[in-house]
């Protein structure tokens, strides 16, 4: 299997319990960085991960399609989760992987609308929601 095809395995399956494999795909030094985090080194990515199991229940990624050109992968995925104050999440989202020349994920770069949590926030969600009406395209 290729770093890309090992780490979609192991986004897919991701659990409390299996998240220490994902160091056989990441570079020591692996930059990650999403809407709300940027975090170096496969500790801290690592523990960022612990953390959203801590916050949320019934976490699942599911890749739904992949490309990969030389070092540069991109994935396009939805993200579920329940929380106790959001409620249950589910959104899209993409990333982009770069990999190092030992075929391991050395940046992880992920794109995801926020709004999309923000939404799901009591008094925050309702700003949101009536936010996303007011500057939607309305055809005349």
């Amino acid at each position: 299997m290729s770093g890309l095809t090992d780490y979609i395995h192991l986004l897919e399956r991701l659990d409390r319990s299996n998240l220490e494999q994902l160091r056989a795909v990441l570079s020591q030094d692996v930059l990650f960085s999403d809407p709300f985090n940027q975090v170096n080194g496969a500790d801290a990515y690592l523990a960022l991960l612990r953390e959203m199991f801590e916050r949320l229940d019934s976490v699942s990624f599911t890749v739904h399609d992949s490309q990969q050109q030389d070092t540069v992968a991109y994935l396009y995925w939805t993200f579920s989760g329940n929380s106790n104050v959001t409620g249950q999440l589910e959104f899209q989202g993409s990333s982009r992987l770069t990999f190092d020349t030992s075929g391991k994920i050395d940046r992880h770069q992920d794109f995801w609308d926020s709004a999309d949590l923000y939404e799901k926030v009591p008094v925050l969600g309702a700003l949101f929601r009536w936010l996303r009406r007011r500057v939607a395209f309305r055809e005349r």
